[in-house]
C-alpha cells in the first residue's frame, strides 16, 4: 500500500474494546457535481493492525471516491441538476459476548426520488481475532428457525411497516451484529419493508436463543 497517497487524508480516532481496538479512517469532499463523506473502521488485535481487513476498507474508500466522482460527471453530462452523493459511516456496538461488533452503512444517491443504503457487519472475537459468520455462531437448523419466526412477525403486523406480499424470509438479506445481551438481524432496505420503514431489525436475547448457539463465546457480565 502506498502510504504517501493515503496518509494525508486519513483522520485517526480510536475506541478501545477488550483486545480489539477500533480506529477510523476518513475522507471527505464537497464539489459542485458530487460530494462524499466516508468514515470506515480499522481494526487492531493485540495492538497489531488486521492488515487484510483494514486493507479492504482502505480500498473501499478509494473505490467509492472514484465511483461517486464518475457518477457526478455523468449527471452533469446528462444535464441533471442532481448531485451525486456517497456517505459511509460505521457504528460499534458494545455487548456482553466478548465480540467487537461493527455495522457500516453506505448511502449513495445518483438521482431520482431516493438514495440507497447498504449495510455490512463485522463481528470479531476479541479473545482470538476471529471474524465470525452466522455459521460460526449457530447450529445448522438455526437459520430456518429464525426465518420462520421473522416471517410470522411480518405477517402478523398490519401497520404497513412491512411489505404486504412477503411469503418468505432470507437471513442472507440481513446483517448480524451483537448489541448488549442481544444478537440482532437488521435487514437491507426494501428487502421486507418499504422505504419509510428503513432497515427493520429483530433482536434476540442470548438466553432465549442459547439452544441454537454453538460458538464458545467469552461472555462478559
Amino acid at each position: 500500500m502506498n502510504k504517501k497517497i493515503i496518509v494525508p487524508f486519513l483522520l485517526i480516532s480510536s475506541m478501545a474494546f477488550a483486545d480489539i481496538q477500533v480506529d477510523s479512517i476518513k475522507k471527505e469532499k464537497n464539489a459542485k457535481d458530487f460530494s462524499y463523506s466516508i468514515t470506515l473502521p480499522q481494526f487492531k488485535f493485540n495492538g497489531k493492525p488486521m492488515q487484510d481487513l483494514n486493507g479492504a476498507f482502505t480500498n473501499e474508500i478509494l473505490t467509492a471516491v472514484r465511483k461517486v466522482t464518475a457518477e457526478g460527471e455523468e449527471l452533469k453530462n446528462a444535464g441533471s441538476a442532481a448531485k451525486a452523493e456517497n456517505v459511509i459511516n460505521f457504528k460499534e456496538y458494545k455487548n456482553s459476548f466478548g465480540v467487537a461488533s461493527v455495522v457500516t452503512d453506505n448511502y449513495t444517491y445518483t438521482g431520482g426520488a431516493n438514495g440507497m443504503t447498504v449495510l455490512s457487519s463485522y463481528n470479531i472475537d476479541s479473545s482470538n481475532g476471529k471474524i465470525l459468520t452466522f455459521d460460526d455462531v449457530f447450529i445448522r437448523s438455526a437459520k430456518q428457525s429464525f426465518e420462520k419466526g421473522i416471517l410470522q412477525i411480518v405477517k402478523n403486523n398490519k401497520s404497513g411497516k412491512y411489505l404486504s406480499d412477503i411469503e418468505s424470509i432470507n437471513l442472507d438479506d440481513a446483517v448480524m451484529y451483537f448489541d448488549g445481551d442481544y444478537i440482532v438481524f437488521k435487514f437491507q432496505q426494501y428487502m421486507i419493508s418499504p422505504h419509510s420503514s428503513g432497515n427493520p431489525a429483530f433482536r434476540y436475547n442470548k438466553d432465549v436463543v442459547k439452544p441454537f448457539i454453538k460458538y464458545n463465546f467469552n461472555f462478559q457480565k
